[in-house]
């Protein structure tokens, strides 16, 4: 994904580059005009030729990628601007919060949008100002089309906060805004489209200054570039409801055109179509419309043996696996820069050392140059680590949702084909998000765009009450499967340490050896006897038929929800085993130090542990019948 930076900026380009720090910027950045290049280099001049401190400049986007890819080339290109707080907008309301008050342990536990409401609340408080950098003397914010809702609230208030003290560089793309979906009122939603632009327009109207970026650098042939010429028009949509779907539906029938007239993919079943996935030299994304098309695809490609990534939503923070290497490395309360680099740890992890040491210590930086492994432990905790440290490690072939895809770029992209929207579609629509969500997805590639047929999912169903995805059937009260979430394996103890394990070392030398991305588990009921009245009986996690884990009590009541199929039945079996899910990677969690100490994992309350993604199929075959060695129900 990256691109190189050493290239000579566009007039319009420089003219947003080159503005004194007090200037308040405005910038429409259209699909690939090189906005990432454009804000590197803008934070350069900050920095080199503004005299800013790189603490004073606070960067803000959506996705940890899109921070990731804005940290490398800051590195690559200058000094003193890498040490400048760049930030998904979720994590830095996080930082608010704990810096305002470093004893809260409530926020593991608080959704997503309830911290950016308390991070507001904190702002309006002055917990910027009072925060150990200090109140920011210059703003970037990126992909602010979709600052909606309570993230736009948030944003709002640092602006009021801070008056006339700061200036700033916001970038957007009317044309891509996709999140609208954040609310659920079609008034209210077609209220939000582009409201933070009237507000800055509304708020800064004598000073702020606008700016168009529209040379587009990402696409590299012209099948790439077959929907560049409709983001004007979706830019430009009426605010009028009715006219404005109107002319959506329009321009997503033109789109769908484009899209049909580029060429098929073709079949997984085809020999030809499997090979020129698994040996392309270069990145293909396959996006679709919702994660149940994402979830079929992907157990296509698994029954097919072709090595992929799931696209994870940007929210999700694990801290990377040989962190806890760094934790238990030592006996020390800190690391030097030698020490840390001399770690088997670092050795064996694909990771830069510069700016893995870099990024520790913007969140743990001990005294002397150091990096402090309590703080350490308490970021990993928190989940404060830098998002850059967190952003999912690249692969050439890539599933995910359009809207995850948003801000990245790949060689190839296959779509697949979108149905109709209006009457002739048959359904319920925003024609606004739909046509949207296209552009996004055509816009994505830099050589190649295909078209895929849609995977069959009328088996998989949303459950309202856990929001995840399940397999149906034709009768309504089928459960066949269910989807896999971040948060389903236990992290409270090792893996290992309940019963019937008792091997906690032993796990954690399987993860360190042979777990690895992709890697098939099964799920398999431990014995019939629930906790309480509310969850399934514990299920134990399997790697090739040897424990890794157990799952959580968060799954088991999710599970005990979706069997229960509403208030009026009770769930009288359950599934003795689930397979289908997948290792989506191994991350780094922290708990007890007496735990892991009585269990020969050493005193520093670390140990690795397993993240799954997928669908699990439910196997009902004797169900009733206990697995060997469970205790007696």
């Amino acid at each position: 994904m990256t691109v190189s930076t050493d290239i000579t900026p566009t007039p319009d380009q420089r003219a947003v580059i080159t503005l004194p720090w007090e200037a308040r910027a405005l910038v429409t950045a259209r699909a690939g005009s090189g906005k990432t290049t454009t804000l590197t280099y803008r934070i350069e001049h900050l920095t080199g030729t503004e005299g800013l401190e790189a603490s004073e400049i606070l960067a803000l986007t959506f996705s940890r990628s899109a921070v990731r890819a804005l940290r490398e080339r800051v590195d690559t290109r200058t000094g003193s601007a890498r040490r400048v707080r760049a930030q998904t907008f979720d994590g830095w309301a996080l930082t608010v919060l704990k810096e305002e008050d470093p004893t809260r342990t409530d926020l593991a536990e608080t959704s997503y949008d309830r911290r950016i409401e308390l991070a507001t609340q904190a702002i309006e408080r002055g917990a910027v100002e009072s925060s150990e950098h200090g109140a920011p003397a210059h703003i970037v914010l990126d992909e602010v089309q979709d600052l909606v809702g309570v993230r736009r609230d948030m944003i709002e208030a640092l602006f009021d906060r801070l008056g006339d003290s700061c200036g700033f560089t916001v970038v957007g793309d009317p044309a891509q805004s996709i999140y609208g979906f954040q609310v659920s009122d079609p008034v209210e939603r077609a209220e939000e489209t582009n409201r933070f632009f009237d507000w800055l327009r509304v708020s800064y109207v004598d000073d702020v200054q606008e700016f168009v970026l529209d040379c587009n650098f990402r696409t590299r042939t012209p099948e790439a570039r077959i929907a560049l010429e409709h983001g004007q028009r979706l830019a430009d949509l009426p605010r009028d409801i009715r006219r404005s779907a109107v002319a959506a539906t329009r321009i997503h029938s033109e789109l769908r055109a484009e899209l049909a007239a580029a060429p098929a993919f073709g079949s997984l079943e085809e020999a030809f179509v499997r090979d020129s996935l698994i040996e392309f030299d270069g990145t293909t994304a396959v996006l679709c419309r919702n994660n149940a098309q994402v979830l079929r695809l992907s157990e296509d490609l698994n029954r097919h043996a072709i090595p992929h990534r799931i696209q994870a939503s940007s929210r999700a923070r694990p801290a990377p696996a040989w962190v806890v290497g760094l934790l238990t490395g030592t006996g020390a309360a800190s690391l030097t820069e030698q020490r840390f680099r001399e770690l088997p740890a670092l050795a064996t992890a694909a990771v830069e050392p510069d700016r893995a040491w870099r990024s520790l210590r913007r969140a743990a930086a001990g005294p002397r140059n150091t990096l402090d492994l309590s703080a350490l432990r308490s970021a990993v905790a928190d989940g404060r680590l830098p998002d850059e440290l967190t952003a999912p490690a690249s692969h050439p072939l890539v599933i995910s949702t359009i809207h995850r895809a948003k801000g990245l770029e790949f060689d190839r992209v296959l779509i697949t084909e979108p149905e109709p929207i209006g009457p002739q579609g048959g359904r319920e629509d925003d024609p606004v998000s739909e046509a949207r969500l296209l552009y996004v997805a055509m816009t994505r590639p830099r050589d190649d765009v295909f078209r895929i047929a849609r995977p069959e999912t009328w088996p998989l169903r949303r459950h309202a009450a856990t929001g995840r995805w399940y397999a149906g059937g034709h009768q309504s009260y089928v459960r066949a499967g269910v989807e896999a979430g971040e948060l389903d394996v236990d992290t409270e103890v090792p893996g290992g340490v309940r019963e019937p394990f008792a091997d906690p070392v032993g796990v954690q030398r399987i993860l360190v050896d042979e777990v690895r991305p992709g890697d098939p588990v099964t799920l398999r009921r431990l014995h019939s006897l629930p906790s309480a009245v509310d969850e399934t009986p514990p299920f134990g996690l399997f790697h090739r038929d040897r424990p890794i884990g157990e799952m959580s009590r968060r799954f088991r009541q999710d599970l005990w929800r979706l069997l229960r199929r509403g208030e009026r039945y009770r769930v009288e079996r359950w599934p003795s085993l689930i397979e289908g899910m997948r290792i989506e990677l191994v991350e780094t969690v922290v708990g007890s130090p007496s735990t892991t100490a009585r269990h020969g994992l050493g005193d520093r309350g670390a140990w690795l542990a397993p993240r799954l993604n997928g669908l699990g199929r439910f196997d009902w075959t004797h169900c009733e019948t206990l697995p060997e060695g469970s205790p007696t129900p």
